[in-house]
């Protein structure tokens, strides 16, 4: 998997949108915070990357580099629109934080607390108004899943 420092912006996908900032893009070599985070902020983030919102399309599964033996795979991603960014993480960040105790920045914890039900109006306006307009404009052109 593509690893990526926290809060860097992510040139990941054949978007441009200067506002995405990546969060839990974590390899085999990555440098992370540990720490704990509180029961409320995970189950919600497991709320969210249950279904996401893809604007674009994934290509094969990545499969957990931190792990000793036969770790998960995954292939969605987690747009978050919060003060005006769009942070976006692996759905695997789940099982980053359940197995590795990584620990998100603050500012992807306070995004994901307050973001909107996926595919909700209330998220469509967030990603607007925190600079998704060409990740919106995206899906309508059919460039995604």
């Amino acid at each position: 998997m593509t690893t990526l420092k926290d809060l860097d912006r992510c040139t990941y996908f054949p978007v441009d949108c200067e506002a995405l900032l990546a969060v839990g893009w974590l390899g085999v070599d990555a440098d992370y915070p540990l720490g704990e985070v509180h029961a409320d902020f995970f189950e919600k983030l497991k709320a969210l990357c249950a279904e996401p919102w893809q604007p674009v399309a994934a290509a094969g599964f990545h499969q957990c580099e931190l792990c000793q033996f036969e770790g998960p795979r995954f292939s969605s991603n987690l747009f978050v629109p919060f003060g005006g960014c769009i942070y976006v993480a692996p759905i695997g960040i789940v099982h980053y934080i359940a197995a590795h105790r990584y620990l998100p920045p603050k500012v992807f914890i306070d995004g994901v607390l307050a973001c909107p039900p996926m595919r909700s109006m209330q998220y469509h306006k967030a990603l607007l108004v925190n600079g998704g307009r060409s990740l919106l404009n995206g899906r309508q052109n059919g460039l995604t899943a």
